[in-house]
């Protein structure tokens, strides 16, 4: 293409890391997206450069620590950088992910801004347990969305309506059921991105 411009350029995408991802979930949109030209965060619990290890043993590191004071940037408005998307990928690691406020926290952020969040697999948990206000409902609630069938029961009870399609947008969540939708997902992902763009929210 020559001078083309890649779609996703300037974009800045964090993508929730924690130990036991599902392999695919995290390698495929990383690279996809990536080839499109948006700079992928990697953002765990533990200090930067941690290494972790996904459920058949891919080794990815984190480029940053999510905690107190770097959610605190995004809440305050002092953060050098936007957040484009969010991306919160399957496996095992969101039963770890859903225990950690500071990423509770940045699903919450997400959803006041109308921030894309994509979830795949079991990383609807997240969404489950993110609640805008103490208390409060869920950010789940009220919307339509998809997962791994073997939690579908605790989306439903986080106040969704539950759909059985590869891809489900409601608002600004993305959610998707398994790796064989991973295609659609991250295709969603660039289209949802974009639309904000060429919006000017």
């Amino acid at each position: 293409h020559g001078g083309n411009v890649p779609k996703l350029a300037g974009k800045r995408i964090v993508m929730l890391i924690d130990f036991q991802f599902e392999d695919l979930e995290v390698m495929y949109p990383k690279m996809r997206l990536e080839e499109e030209g948006a700079t992928i965060v990697v953002c765990g619990s533990h200090d930067p450069r941690t290494k972790y290890t996904g459920k058949y043993g891919y080794p990815l590191l984190s480029n940053e620590q999510i905690d107190a004071a770097w959610i605190g940037c995004y809440q305050c408005g002092v953060a050098m950088e936007k957040i484009d998307a969010v991306i919160v990928p399957g496996g095992f690691a969101p039963d770890y992910m859903r225990r950690n406020q500071w990423m509770l926290d940045l699903v919450v952020f997400a959803c006041e801004r109308n921030i894309p969040v994509a979830a795949i697999c079991h990383g609807p948990w997240l969404l489950c347990s993110a609640r805008p206000t103490e208390g409060g409902p869920p950010v789940l609630s009220g919307r339509r969305a998809t997962c791994f069938s073997a939690i579908k029961d605790d989306v439903i009870n986080a106040g969704a309506t539950y759909v059985d399609d590869p891809v489900v947008v409601d608002g600004n969540l993305i959610t998707s059921r398994t790796p064989a939708d991973l295609i659609l997902f991250v295709q969603t992902i660039i289209t949802e991105v974009l639309m904000r763009n060429s919006s000017g929210s």
